[in-house]
């Protein structure tokens, strides 16, 4: 599938990977590898420690992102790359709500699909979203640990971007 989806997606260049450029199919294939992605990690009601980079395709599709000239050229850490992913799984579900409900939302471009700001925003004006990232433990108002993981860190981000006003 990796080798078919970088024929039919990544030829085309980091645009392709964007949320609502990909096909139905495809967005499809890739909620199914999020879902697996954020059920693993970020279990509903069970705040556990997990990592776990996830699906190839995913983090090709970061890495397709990353590399578009959109952002630094710099070596990227695990850690950061599991929030990468994180946060595009996060962007492929709102594409998916988006499509299945015609909720109206602002694309993303190849500047903020991997910004933390903009799945905050979504979870402000969308409540129900905002509630799920609650529950699936991704944000918490819990203090973190002394040494914080890019777990800790990723939900500490988008929790105090939810509360701004």
């Amino acid at each position: 599938m990796l080798s078919r989806f970088s024929n039919e997606v990544l030829s085309r260049g980091a645009n392709a990977v964007l949320p609502q450029n990909l096909s139905q199919g495809w967005l499809k294939s890739l909620q199914k590898f999020c879902d697996d992605f954020l059920d693993h990690n970020f279990a509903i009601d069970q705040c556990s420690e997990k990592l776990d980079m996830g699906n190839p395709i995913l983090t090709a599709c970061v890495h397709e992102v990353m590399g578009s000239g959109h952002r630094s050229d710099a070596e990227i850490s695990a850690d950061e790359l599991a929030e990468n992913v994180t946060i595009y799984a996060l962007s492929i579900t709102m594409e998916t709500i988006r499509r299945e409900s015609d909720m109206e939302m602002t694309p993303p471009t190849l500047d903020n699909l991997l910004s933390i700001d903009r799945i905050a925003q979504f979870g402000k004006v969308n409540p129900e979203f905002g509630q799920f990232l609650k529950r699936a433990c991704i944000i918490s108002e819990d203090q973190a640990p002394a040494q914080e993981s890019w777990f800790q860190r990723l939900k500490k981000k988008i929790h105090s971007r939810i509360s701004e006003n």
